[in-house]
This record gives structure tokens, C-alpha cells and sequence, in this order.
């Protein structure tokens, strides 16, 4: 298991590689202290990562525009946002551009490590003093489908998993494929439901009956 953490504070990276190696002893984690080294890394088709953590103050990139390009790249990776960052566009701007969760930095570091695995866990956490946000700001209507939308078996069965709040990594071994099959589900299932999150695509999935 690898996380992948984007953040120019040197101390607080530290934290994070020590916060994220408490989920246990199989964990590795890459750091990047810019947006152009963590793109870089996961354009690599070598590099695997199960999580990427990103702080919303990097000196090379709005935070937004860099969840926004990670999920693009690879739409089955989870972003966590753990920044310093509190305000109302900061919060709502990283939501919409697909991040699972958004946790400031002040939270204690069990905190932390509990957001940590509510991603992995498919759940979205946020930071208690930053939900009202999200209440009063993200009151979207999913868009209703114009024209039937038909899912694989294989597609099906992965979108079932992650409402069942399973990992990427295991749905791939209740289904027996490889992590990066299961990206590829997911990238499927995101375009065929237009959606850009875990959470939109499963809300929709159910919404248009097929869940």
C-alpha cells in the first residue's frame, strides 16, 4: 500500500509519513512538495498509489486545480485534502473538483489518521467546523439521465463493492483483479454516470436504478 503526499511543508510532510505509516506496517509512503512532482508520479504507469493526501497552499498550483488534475489522471485514486486552508471557497472548490474528504490541519493527529482511513474505507470526512460549508454550498441536484445507461457486468459488480464502502484494493481481490482493472471500472463508471466522485457516482447509480 502506497500514499502518495503533496505538500511543501517540511515539518508537517513529516507528521503525514508518520500519520499514514500508523494504519499499519504495510504502508510506503512518496512525497512530492509540488503540484509538477506529484503529477509526475502518477503520470509514471509504474507508480501504484491507493491515497493521495494534498494541501491546498502549494507554491506551484491553485489545491483545487491539483485534485481536480489528479482525478483526472486517475480517476480511481482517493485525494484527501489536509490543509491550513479554512475558507468557504478553499472547501467547496476542493469538493467539486472530486476530493473524498477535506481535513484541516489543526485536527489532532488521531484525527488525522481516522480521516485517513474513513478515504480508504470509501467514506468522505470532513473537519467539523468546515461541514456548514459544504451544507449550505454543495446542494446540487444530480443531473436526471437523458438516455439509458447500461453497465457491464464487471462494471455492475465494482459499483456495487464500493457502496458497500469497500477499498479499490478490495474490491480487486473480491473480484480477483488487479488495482489498476478496478480504475478502469471506475473511470468507466464515472463517465457512463457523469460523475466525479465515488459518493456522486453511487447516488446516481441508485437514483437511476441501477443499484
Amino acid at each position: 500500500m502506497r500514499a502518495l503526499l503533496i505538500e511543501d511543508d517540511i515539518v508537517f510532510n513529516a507528521l503525514l509519513t508518520h500519520l499514514v505509516k500508523r494504519m499499519g506496517p504495510g504502508w510506503e509512503v512518496v512525497t512530492a512538495a509540488t503540484a509538477a512532482r506529484g503529477f509526475s508520479l502518477v503520470e509514471d504507469p509504474r507508480q501504484e498509489f491507493a491515497l493521495a493526501v494534498v494541501d491546498m497552499g502549494l507554491p506551484d498550483a491553485p489545491g483545487a486545480d491539483v485534485v481536480r488534475r489528479l482525478r483526472d489522471l486517475r480517476p480511481g485514486l482517493p485525494v484527501l485534502v489536509v490543509s491550513a486552508e479554512s475558507s468557504e471557497a478553499s472547501v467547496t472548490t476542493a469538493i467539486r473538483a472530486g476530493a473524498r474528504g477535506y481535513i484541516h490541519k489543526t485536527e489532532p493527529p488521531a484525527g488525522i489518521v481516522h480521516a485517513l482511513e474513513q478515504v480508504l474505507g470509501g467514506q468522505c470526512p470532513v473537519s467539523p467546523s468546515l461541514t456548514q460549508f459544504l451544507i449550505q454550498n454543495l446542494r446540487e441536484e444530480a443531473p436526471q439521465a437523458t438516455t439509458a445507461v447500461s453497465l457491464t457486468p464487471k462494471e455492475t459488480e465494482t459499483l456495487r463493492l464500493i457502496a458497500r464502502g469497500l477499498t479499490y484494493m478490495q474490491v480487486g481481490e473480491n473480484m480477483g483483479v488487479s488495482l489498476s482493472t478496478v480504475q478502469t471500472h471506475i473511470r468507466s463508471l464515472y463517465r457512463k454516470l457523469e460523475a466525479r466522485s465515488q459518493v456522486q457516482a453511487v447516488g446516481r447509480a441508485r437514483e437511476w436504478g441501477l443499484l
